[in-house]
């Protein structure tokens, strides 16, 4: 799935440069973490973590992707964390 459509965002809004940067750093992203930047259930999430990267006024591909790394490994650590405590609670 392109980036562009995992976004839900008229291409119109931004230039052909801009998405080429997004979704070059997405790829990248999705490399990074190990994943298929084609589909899976945190697609759409990482794509709208590096939009609103760039939207902040990050232009850097490897940056972009580099950040988007580290708040989807952020999201997964409290994600399990969160399972761990809930199962916790109900075996006391």
């Amino acid at each position: 799935m392109p980036f562009q459509s995992l976004t839900l965002v008229s291409k119109d809004v931004y230039s052909q440069e801009n998405w080429h940067v997004m979704s070059a750093a997405y790829e990248r992203a999705a490399l990074m973490l190990g994943r298929s930047p084609r589909d899976g259930p945190h697609a759409e999430r990482l794509a709208r973590e590096v939009m609103r990267l760039f939207n902040n006024g990050k232009r850097d591909i490897e940056l972009i992707a580099s950040l988007a790394v580290i708040n989807e490994q952020t999201i997964g650590s409290d994600t399990e964390q969160g399972r761990h405590r809930h199962s916790a609670n109900h075996n006391v």
